[in-house]
């Protein structure tokens, strides 16, 4: 396995980053700047690109205990898709492994749900479970009052 990059969570990928990787780290991480206000990642989190001969690109959280997760990706899904995609693995590592229930619904005990938009490639959002609507797009979180399920 050879690791193309490692960067903090909340910030920009670096340059020998993939393009493709690019979007979806971005939003996830500004996102994860808005765990509950109790909560926090272990030291040292951050994301790791690598690459395995047979396998393509794998992409995970690491940190200073090594890798925590990683998540064979595949790039050549449009924006919004493999953004829901990242969303949703880095959400359920959080919950299983980290013990923090991120991101809550507003006005519900439930979790978000990632969904990329059906009409927009470029797009992801997080639902609500209950009702199923977009409540905030991937990336905004924290950027205004959410709209209510």
């Amino acid at each position: 396995m050879r690791t193309i990059a490692t960067w903090p969570l909340d910030a920009p990928p670096p340059p020998d980053v993939p393009a493709e990787f690019r979007t979806p780290c971005t939003r996830v991480g500004r996102d994860l700047r808005h765990l509950p206000a109790d909560a926090r990642l272990p030291d040292g989190a951050h994301w790791e690109l690598s690459e395995e001969p047979w396998s393509g690109f794998l992409l995970g959280l690491g940190g200073t205990l090594g890798l925590r997760y990683t998540l064979e990706v595949d790039p050549y899904l449009p924006p919004g898709p493999l953004t829901a995609l990242v969303a949703e693995q880095v959400q359920d590592h959080v919950t299983g492994y980290e013990f923090l229930q991120w991101p809550t619904c507003p006005g519900h005990v439930h979790l978000l749900v990632p969904a990329p938009d059906p009409d927009d490639g470029e797009r992801a959002w997080w639902h609500c479970r209950r009702s199923g609507r977009p409540l905030v797009r991937i990336g905004d979180l924290g950027a205004g009052p959410p709209a209510t399920a």
